[in-house]
Protein backbone atom coordinates (compact mmCIF):
# COMPACT_ATOMS: atom_id res chain seq x y z
CA UNK A 1 0.00 0.00 0.00
CA UNK A 2 2.93 2.43 0.56
CA UNK A 3 5.11 1.67 -2.43
CA UNK A 4 3.78 4.65 -4.23
CA UNK A 5 5.52 6.80 -1.90
CA UNK A 6 8.24 4.86 -0.81
CA UNK A 7 9.32 3.82 -4.93
CA UNK A 8 9.12 7.83 -5.39
CA UNK A 9 12.52 9.32 -4.15
CA UNK A 10 10.73 13.26 -4.10
CA UNK A 11 7.57 11.54 -2.25
CA UNK A 12 10.01 9.90 0.53
CA UNK A 13 11.64 13.58 0.91
CA UNK A 14 8.28 14.95 1.34
CA UNK A 15 7.35 12.33 4.16
CA UNK A 16 10.57 13.14 5.94
CA UNK A 17 10.01 16.59 5.54
CA UNK A 18 6.35 16.43 6.97
CA UNK A 19 7.36 13.92 10.16
CA UNK A 20 10.45 16.58 10.92
CA UNK A 21 6.98 18.89 10.66
CA UNK A 22 5.00 16.88 13.03
CA UNK A 23 8.15 16.55 15.47
CA UNK A 24 8.48 19.98 15.72
CA UNK A 25 5.88 22.14 14.79
CA UNK A 26 3.25 20.29 16.43
CA UNK A 27 4.49 21.02 19.97
CA UNK A 28 4.50 24.66 18.71
CA UNK A 29 0.92 24.65 17.95
CA UNK A 30 -0.18 22.98 21.96
CA UNK A 31 1.59 26.28 23.04
CA UNK A 32 -0.26 28.59 20.58
CA UNK A 33 -3.35 26.78 21.60
CA UNK A 34 -3.06 26.94 25.45
CA UNK A 35 -2.20 30.97 24.90
CA UNK A 36 -5.00 31.74 22.32
CA UNK A 37 -2.85 32.31 19.86
CA UNK A 38 -4.14 29.82 16.73
CA UNK A 39 -4.51 33.17 14.77
CA UNK A 40 -0.75 33.97 14.92
CA UNK A 41 0.03 30.54 12.94
CA UNK A 42 -2.35 31.82 10.48
CA UNK A 43 -1.26 35.07 9.95
CA UNK A 44 3.00 34.25 9.65
CA UNK A 45 1.71 31.22 7.28
CA UNK A 46 0.38 34.36 5.09
CA UNK A 47 2.87 36.45 6.16
CA UNK A 48 5.77 34.27 4.28
CA UNK A 49 4.10 35.03 0.83
CA UNK A 50 5.03 38.43 -0.14
CA UNK A 51 8.42 37.27 0.47
CA UNK A 52 8.45 33.92 -1.57
CA UNK A 53 7.03 36.26 -4.23
CA UNK A 54 9.52 38.56 -4.64
CA UNK A 55 11.67 36.06 -4.11
CA UNK A 56 10.07 33.88 -6.88
CA UNK A 57 9.49 37.47 -9.04
CA UNK A 58 13.46 38.10 -8.72
CA UNK A 59 14.87 34.39 -8.96
CA UNK A 60 12.67 32.41 -10.25
CA UNK A 61 11.93 28.87 -8.93
CA UNK A 62 15.23 28.87 -7.20
CA UNK A 63 14.54 26.76 -4.04
CA UNK A 64 17.48 28.59 -1.92
CA UNK A 65 16.01 32.10 -3.13
CA UNK A 66 12.85 30.91 -2.09
CA UNK A 67 13.27 29.81 0.94
CA UNK A 68 15.42 32.95 2.06
CA UNK A 69 12.75 35.27 0.53
CA UNK A 70 9.74 33.44 2.86
CA UNK A 71 12.18 33.16 5.95
CA UNK A 72 12.93 36.60 6.09
CA UNK A 73 9.41 37.80 5.84
CA UNK A 74 7.92 35.23 8.09
CA UNK A 75 10.24 36.47 10.78
CA UNK A 76 9.52 39.94 9.82
CA UNK A 77 6.02 39.72 10.76
CA UNK A 78 6.89 37.46 13.62
CA UNK A 79 8.90 40.36 15.39
CA UNK A 80 6.51 42.98 14.01
CA UNK A 81 3.57 41.15 15.73
CA UNK A 82 5.52 40.48 18.74
CA UNK A 83 6.37 44.82 18.84
CA UNK A 84 2.83 45.61 17.90
CA UNK A 85 1.70 43.80 20.82
CA UNK A 86 4.07 44.40 23.50
CA UNK A 87 3.29 48.46 22.99
CA UNK A 88 0.33 48.54 24.80
CA UNK A 89 -1.34 50.75 22.38
CA UNK A 90 -3.14 47.55 20.68
CA UNK A 91 -4.46 43.96 21.46
CA UNK A 92 -2.82 41.16 19.91
CA UNK A 93 -5.33 39.84 17.85
CA UNK A 94 -5.97 43.37 16.35
CA UNK A 95 -1.94 43.40 15.33
CA UNK A 96 -2.30 40.22 13.85
CA UNK A 97 -5.29 41.21 11.94
CA UNK A 98 -3.65 44.34 10.92
CA UNK A 99 -0.32 41.80 9.93
CA UNK A 100 -2.53 39.19 8.62
CA UNK A 101 -4.71 41.19 6.12
CA UNK A 102 -1.86 43.48 5.04
CA UNK A 103 0.55 40.44 4.16
CA UNK A 104 -1.87 38.41 2.40
CA UNK A 105 -3.32 41.21 0.20
CA UNK A 106 0.66 42.23 -0.73
CA UNK A 107 1.49 38.60 -1.37
CA UNK A 108 -1.47 38.48 -3.49
CA UNK A 109 -0.87 41.53 -5.64
CA UNK A 110 2.47 40.50 -6.40
CA UNK A 111 1.65 36.95 -7.65
CA UNK A 112 -0.88 38.25 -9.77
CA UNK A 113 2.13 39.10 -11.30
CA UNK A 114 3.01 35.71 -12.33
CA UNK A 115 1.25 34.02 -15.13
CA UNK A 116 2.63 31.12 -14.71
CA UNK A 117 -0.55 29.33 -13.18
CA UNK A 118 1.15 26.15 -12.48
CA UNK A 119 3.90 28.35 -10.47
CA UNK A 120 1.31 29.86 -8.30
CA UNK A 121 -0.81 26.82 -7.34
CA UNK A 122 2.33 25.03 -6.12
CA UNK A 123 3.23 28.69 -3.89
CA UNK A 124 -0.38 28.62 -2.45
CA UNK A 125 -1.05 24.82 -1.83
CA UNK A 126 2.58 22.97 -2.12
CA UNK A 127 4.08 20.37 -4.36
CA UNK A 128 5.20 17.05 -2.65
CA UNK A 129 7.74 16.77 -5.23
CA UNK A 130 9.12 19.89 -4.53
CA UNK A 131 11.34 19.14 -1.38
CA UNK A 132 14.48 18.19 -2.82
CA UNK A 133 17.34 16.94 -0.20
CA UNK A 134 18.59 20.66 0.91
CA UNK A 135 14.79 21.70 1.92
CA UNK A 136 14.96 18.12 3.77
CA UNK A 137 17.69 19.73 5.97
CA UNK A 138 16.29 22.53 6.33
CA UNK A 139 13.01 20.82 7.57
CA UNK A 140 15.28 19.15 10.09
CA UNK A 141 17.35 21.85 11.07
CA UNK A 142 13.89 23.15 12.22
CA UNK A 143 12.70 20.61 14.11
CA UNK A 144 15.78 20.34 15.97
CA UNK A 145 16.31 23.47 16.68
CA UNK A 146 12.57 23.75 18.04
CA UNK A 147 13.00 20.67 20.44
CA UNK A 148 16.21 22.25 22.11
CA UNK A 149 14.31 25.82 22.61
CA UNK A 150 11.46 23.74 24.26
CA UNK A 151 14.05 21.81 26.25
CA UNK A 152 15.59 25.08 27.31
CA UNK A 153 12.70 27.11 27.80
CA UNK A 154 9.93 25.46 28.57
CA UNK A 155 9.38 26.86 32.02
CA UNK A 156 9.24 30.23 30.38
CA UNK A 157 6.51 29.19 27.58
CA UNK A 158 4.47 27.26 29.85
CA UNK A 159 4.48 30.56 32.28
CA UNK A 160 3.30 32.93 29.44
CA UNK A 161 0.51 30.41 29.02
CA UNK A 162 -0.99 30.27 32.42
CA UNK A 163 -0.29 33.81 33.68
CA UNK A 164 0.36 36.09 30.56
CA UNK A 165 -0.05 38.91 33.03
CA UNK A 166 2.50 38.20 34.96
CA UNK A 167 5.06 37.35 32.47
CA UNK A 168 4.44 40.61 30.64
CA UNK A 169 6.00 42.40 34.29
CA UNK A 170 8.90 40.32 33.65
CA UNK A 171 9.48 42.79 31.12
CA UNK A 172 12.71 41.99 28.45
CA UNK A 173 12.67 38.34 29.83
CA UNK A 174 9.09 37.77 28.77
CA UNK A 175 9.31 39.68 25.73
CA UNK A 176 12.09 37.47 24.56
CA UNK A 177 10.39 34.29 24.67
CA UNK A 178 7.78 35.54 22.78
CA UNK A 179 9.57 36.56 20.19
CA UNK A 180 11.61 33.45 20.23
CA UNK A 181 8.25 31.48 20.16
CA UNK A 182 6.84 33.91 16.92
CA UNK A 183 10.07 33.63 15.60
CA UNK A 184 10.35 29.46 15.88
CA UNK A 185 6.93 29.15 14.15
CA UNK A 186 7.87 31.20 11.38
CA UNK A 187 10.81 28.84 10.98
CA UNK A 188 8.87 25.35 11.09
CA UNK A 189 6.05 27.28 8.60
CA UNK A 190 8.81 28.26 5.79
CA UNK A 191 10.35 24.45 6.37
CA UNK A 192 7.07 23.37 4.86
CA UNK A 193 5.59 25.39 2.51
CA UNK A 194 7.28 24.82 0.01
CA UNK A 195 6.08 20.52 0.04
CA UNK A 196 2.87 21.56 1.53
CA UNK A 197 1.88 25.08 0.78
CA UNK A 198 1.48 28.31 2.74
CA UNK A 199 -1.98 27.66 2.87
CA UNK A 200 -2.35 24.12 4.55
CA UNK A 201 1.31 23.62 6.63
CA UNK A 202 -0.02 25.68 9.39
CA UNK A 203 -3.14 23.14 9.21
CA UNK A 204 -0.55 19.83 10.26
CA UNK A 205 0.37 22.33 13.34
CA UNK A 206 -3.06 23.78 14.82
CA UNK A 207 -5.70 20.77 13.99
CA UNK A 208 -3.02 17.90 15.94
CA UNK A 209 -2.62 20.48 18.54
CA UNK A 210 -6.21 21.19 18.96
CA UNK A 211 -6.90 17.58 18.67
CA UNK A 212 -4.44 16.51 21.71
CA UNK A 213 -6.37 18.44 24.13
CA UNK A 214 -8.86 15.53 23.92
CA UNK A 215 -6.06 12.52 24.76
CA UNK A 216 -4.04 14.67 27.77
CA UNK A 217 -4.54 17.26 30.11
CA UNK A 218 -0.39 18.12 30.52
CA UNK A 219 1.72 19.98 28.04
CA UNK A 220 4.24 16.85 27.43
CA UNK A 221 0.79 14.41 27.17
CA UNK A 222 -0.53 17.46 24.54
CA UNK A 223 2.34 17.51 22.60
CA UNK A 224 3.41 13.78 22.35
CA UNK A 225 -0.76 13.30 21.53
CA UNK A 226 -0.25 16.20 18.75
CA UNK A 227 3.35 14.65 17.11
CA UNK A 228 1.34 11.44 16.79
CA UNK A 229 -1.49 12.77 15.49
CA UNK A 230 0.17 15.28 13.06
CA UNK A 231 2.64 12.38 11.69
CA UNK A 232 -0.34 9.69 10.94
CA UNK A 233 -2.15 12.39 9.15
CA UNK A 234 0.92 13.17 7.09
CA UNK A 235 1.83 9.52 6.46
CA UNK A 236 -1.84 8.75 5.41
CA UNK A 237 -1.98 12.45 3.34
CA UNK A 238 0.68 11.96 1.32
CA UNK A 239 -0.38 7.94 0.38
CA UNK A 240 -3.83 9.18 -0.54
CA UNK A 241 -3.17 12.49 -2.41
CA UNK A 242 -0.11 9.46 -4.46
CA UNK A 243 -3.37 7.43 -4.61
CA UNK A 244 -5.63 9.64 -6.15
CA UNK A 245 -3.26 12.12 -7.82
CA UNK A 246 -4.50 15.17 -5.83
CA UNK A 247 -3.21 18.11 -3.68
CA UNK A 248 -0.93 16.78 -1.13
CA UNK A 249 -1.08 19.89 1.40
CA UNK A 250 -4.90 19.72 1.24
CA UNK A 251 -5.14 15.83 1.57
CA UNK A 252 -2.96 15.87 4.72
CA UNK A 253 -4.89 18.34 6.38
CA UNK A 254 -8.47 16.59 5.54
CA UNK A 255 -6.62 13.42 7.30
CA UNK A 256 -5.64 15.72 10.16
CA UNK A 257 -9.24 16.68 10.28
CA UNK A 258 -10.60 13.58 10.43
CA UNK A 259 -8.23 12.75 13.20
CA UNK A 260 -9.84 15.53 15.52
CA UNK A 261 -13.30 14.85 14.94
CA UNK A 262 -11.93 11.35 15.87
CA UNK A 263 -10.65 12.71 18.73
CA UNK A 264 -13.51 14.86 19.65
CA UNK A 265 -15.77 11.87 19.51
CA UNK A 266 -13.71 8.89 21.43
CA UNK A 267 -10.99 11.17 23.80
CA UNK A 268 -10.51 10.26 26.95
CA UNK A 269 -10.69 13.86 28.21
CA UNK A 270 -14.18 15.82 26.71
CA UNK A 271 -14.69 13.17 23.88
CA UNK A 272 -18.44 13.43 23.21
CA UNK A 273 -18.78 9.70 24.59
CA UNK A 274 -17.13 11.07 27.88
CA UNK A 275 -20.21 13.45 28.18
CA UNK A 276 -23.17 10.97 27.02
CA UNK A 277 -26.26 11.42 30.02
CA UNK A 278 -25.99 8.06 31.49
CA UNK A 279 -22.10 7.69 31.22
CA UNK A 280 -21.60 9.89 34.62
CA UNK A 281 -24.17 8.04 36.40
CA UNK A 282 -22.78 4.49 35.38
CA UNK A 283 -19.54 6.07 36.59
CA UNK A 284 -20.38 7.43 40.00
Amino acid sequence: MADPVLADAALRSALAGALALALGGAPLGVLLVARRMSLMGDALSHGILPGAAIAYLLAGPDPLALTIGALTAGLLVAALASLLARSGRLPEDSALAVLYLSALAFGILLLGRERDAEALHEMLFGAAGALEPAAVILSAIAATVTLISLALFIRGFLAQSADPVFTRAMGVSGGILHILLMMLVALNLVAGFRAFGALMTVALMMIPAGAARYWARGYGGQAGAAVIISALASASGLLMAAWFEVETGAVMTLAATALFVVSAVFGRFGGLLQNLPGRAHLEA
